[in-house]
C-alpha cells in the first residue's frame, strides 16, 4: 500500500523515478528494435554556412541503415537503406540519393537533388542520437500555432 501511494505521490509531482531492472521486465526503446545494439551518427555539414544536420542510425550487423525522418506524424520515424561495404566505405543508395561513410573518418557524403554535400559525424548510442533528434523535431514544431 505504501509503494502504491508513494507511486502516485511521484507521479503527482512529476518526479520520475528509477527503473528496477532486477526483475527483468520489458523495457521499451524509443528507437526501432533493428537498431538495438547499432550505433547513431550525428552529422554535420562541413560547409559551416549550412545548417544541415542528420540523424543516422546503423545496426549491429551494420547491414541496414536509417535516416531520421522528421516529414510524417509529428514523430521520428527512420527511412530503411540496405547497406554496401567496401573495406573503407558503407554505401546506402536510392533512386534519388546516394550516401557514403568513411568508415575510418567518419566522413559523409550526400549526392542528390543536383548537389553533393560533405559532413563530418559524430558517433553515439543509439538512445543519444533518437533524443537529438527528437530535440530537433521539437525545434521544428515550436513555431506551429496549431
Amino acid at each position: 500500500m505504501r509503494t502504491l501511494l508513494l507511486v502516485i505521490i511521484l507521479a503527482l509531482l512529476g518526479v520520475q523515478a528509477q527503473a528496477d531492472t532486477t526483475n527483468r521486465a520489458l523495457q521499451v526503446s524509443p528507437v526501432p528494435g533493428m537498431f538495438v545494439g547499432g550505433v547513431g551518427l550525428l552529422c554535420e555539414a562541413a560547409d559551416t554556412s549550412l545548417d544541415n544536420r542528420h540523424y543516422f542510425l546503423l545496426t549491429k550487423s551494420r547491414t541496414k541503415f536509417g535516416w531520421a525522418d522528421f516529414s510524417r506524424d509529428d514523430d521520428v520515424n527512420y527511412s530503411i537503406f540496405e547497406v554496401e561495404k567496401s573495406p573503407d566505405i558503407y554505401r546506402m543508395a536510392n533512386d534519388a540519393l546516394e550516401i557514403s561513410l568513411n568508415r575510418k573518418t567518419l566522413g559523409a557524403t550526400i549526392n542528390g537533388m543536383g548537389a553533393k554535400t560533405k559532413y563530418t559525424c559524430e558517433a553515439m548510442s543509439i538512445t543519444n542520437l533518437h533524443n537529438a533528434a527528437k530535440l530537433e523535431l521539437q525545434k521544428l514544431l515550436r513555431g506551429n500555432r496549431i
